[in-house]
């Protein structure tokens, strides 16, 4: 799945999440925006991927256990 269809995804489920993480572009825009959002430093998993690409995980409820 492209990037475009995981965002189609996400805000069909969650539409006010959608509208947050829209104008999100980088790993500093979205480092500054998770605290915020209630999601702590300690639950986001960095993995890269190779020398360019990495995937970046964001915990969006511990309870729900539904990653971004």
């Amino acid at each position: 799945m492209t990037y475009p269809e995981h965002f189609a995804a996400l805000v069909s489920r969650d539409s006010a999440l959608g509208e947050q993480v829209a104008p999100l572009r980088n790993l500093e825009a979205i480092l500054k925006w998770a605290p915020g959002a209630g999601i702590p430093f300690a639950g986001i998993d960095l993995v890269q991927q190779d020398e360019y690409s990495y995937d970046l995980y964001l915990p969006s409820s511990f309870k729900a256990l539904r990653w971004l």
